[in-house]
């Protein structure tokens, strides 16, 4: 079977860097089907991840895979003809009808110019959408591939595998009567309920903020998780121009009486700010004296997951604890322009804060029993190459044998396999730590990124035909500088 992977190689708003991490994701998937199962696998990704920055973990991570190099410079500047912003590619893609826009020829175009002839079985792209390839792969089965909403420790990491698209194209977006209602047999209900009911303990074992009190003299409290500016995944879901927008019309529309517990993404820097011509902590205090924003939340990767047990309700764009919500049984608001619309239990700001606390939500067991078996893939499995061959397999007969959205969805395993990888196989449970770097530490870290690239390239052309065949010439100009400079010093005396 030939496997291409497909990290983006046009530049985010947040910077030529914002999606290294996707280039390791995919060589490790990779790795493991050309490792285990012999795939034929290719990775296409921009040059900038090939030459220092963004450079992948591992030195060996794409060892025996084929690389097709996206010449960057190149890219932009047949976008810059067209009159088109390189930073504008992610959201037309992911806008519709967007493949067949002038810029997105241009980079199909480059990408098969890379690909040198490779044709894909499977076509497996990490957070971008991939219909302008489309009409280049036909055949190919195009799976669209994003972090599963349980995906920190303690949970395991998980991959999800949607050939519709992400986020309003997913099958989540497209289907959700259908999943909602999904009848799920017995053995699956007793799954769904063993991974409630263990990471409810551990979460609660390793919980960094036990000794908060959340509510305080509040009875009925919600959580807003914060997400990231500038990213398609939230900006065109929703009218928002930013979090601080979003974070805003949250709180003006919340009663007095309840408690609005925020968090923030620290990953991509804070919403909430203390100093600055951007500060707004003193006004969002005073302004809004029911919401609870504390440092300590900024203290840990993933602070949202630790508190969702705890609170009665989340309202949420398109973060993953809205599906944590769900499976801790809490009342789950959007609105309703995101794709989470459909399974949510409403999309109205007035009707969640009169239901929030006071009416039980209506369970999300069946749609939670069908995540768990046919959607969210956690690492024990989809690092294995021969069960990721098998299952890849699986999702291209299915996809060619029916028209039907949610039959296309493939069993993963057996709730029993299932058990074992998302529970016995699970991390040793911890609570994250997040430790931002300043501004100088930042600056090192560059300069060994550099240094260590620089001394890789010094490394390759020291060991390549061509030094080697010149080492006589050297050795020569060597030696004539020697006695030149030892004729100089006779002159001197």
């Amino acid at each position: 079977m030939k496997v291409a992977g497909y990290v983006h190689p046009g530049i985010f708003l947040q910077g030529p860097c914002f999606n290294e991490v996707w280039v390791e994701i995919l060589g490790r998937l990779l790795q493991g089907l050309h490792r285990d199962a012999g795939s034929e696998c290719l990775m296409i990704v921009g040059s900038r991840f090939l030459r220092g920055a963004g450079e992948p973990r591992s030195e060996r991570l794409l060892d025996g895979i084929r690389i097709a190099e996206v010449e960057e410079t190149t890219l932009l500047r047949r976008l810059s003809a067209l009159g088109v912003v390189p930073t504008a590619l992610d959201r037309l893609a992911y806008g519709s009808n967007g493949e067949h826009h002038p810029a997105l020829c241009v980079l199909a175009e480059e990408v098969l110019r890379a690909c040198a002839g490779f044709v894909p079985d499977v076509l497996i792209s990490f957070a971008m959408p991939t219909d302008f390839l489309a009409r280049s792969w036909p055949e190919a089965l195009r799976l669209h591939v994003e972090a599963g909403p349980y995906s920190r420790n303690p949970y395991p990491e998980s991959l999800f595998f949607d050939h519709l698209g992400i986020y309003g194209e997913s099958v989540i977006a497209r289907a959700p009567a259908r999943l909602r209602e999904f009848t799920a047999t017995p053995e699956q209900a007793k799954f769904v309920a063993a991974f409630r009911r263990h990471f409810a303990a551990v979460l609660e074992a390793i919980d960094p903020f036990c000794d908060i009190d959340l509510r305080g003299p509040f009875d009925r409290v919600c959580l807003l998780p914060l997400q990231v500016s500038n990213w398609y995944g939230f900006d065109e879901q929703v009218t928002y121009r930013t979090q601080f927008e979003f974070l805003i019309d949250v709180l003006s529309a919340t009663p007095p009486d309840v408690r609005v517990v925020v968090t923030e993404y620290p990953d991509w820097g804070p919403v909430i700010k203390q100093s600055g011509p951007g500060r707004n902590l003193d006004y969002l205090r005073r302004t809004f004296p029911n919401m609870l924003f504390l440092e300590a939340f900024t203290s840990y990767r993933s602070p949202s997951q630790f508190l969702v047990p705890r609170v009665d309700g989340v309202w949420s764009v398109s973060s993953n604890v809205a599906y944590q919500a769900m499976l801790f049984g809490r009342l789950l608001g959007t609105p309703p322009s995101t794709h989470l619309a459909g399974i949510s239990h409403t999309t109205k700001f007035a009707e969640f804060f009169e239901t929030l606390g006071r009416v039980p939500p209506q369970s999300r067991d069946a749609f939670l029993a069908w995540q768990l078996e046919r959607y969210v893939v956690p690492q024990a499995l989809w690092s294995e190459g021969v069960w990721l061959d098998d299952y890849l397999r699986r999702r291209i007969e299915a996809a060619r044998s029916t028209n039907d959205l949610v039959e296309a969805f493939v069993p993963i395993a057996r709730p029993a396999r299932l058990e074992q990888a998302w529970i016995k196989q699970a991390p040793r449970p911890v609570a994250e730590p997040y430790e931002p770097q300043d501004g100088l530490q930042r600056e090192l870290d560059v300069l060994r990124k550099s240094r260590d690239g620089l001394r890789r390239e010094i490394d390759a052309l020291r060991r390549s035909r061509s030094w080697r065949l010149t080492a006589p010439l050297r050795t020569i100009a060597q030696s004539v500088r020697g006695l030149r400079g030892r004729f100089r010093d006779l002159g001197r005396q």
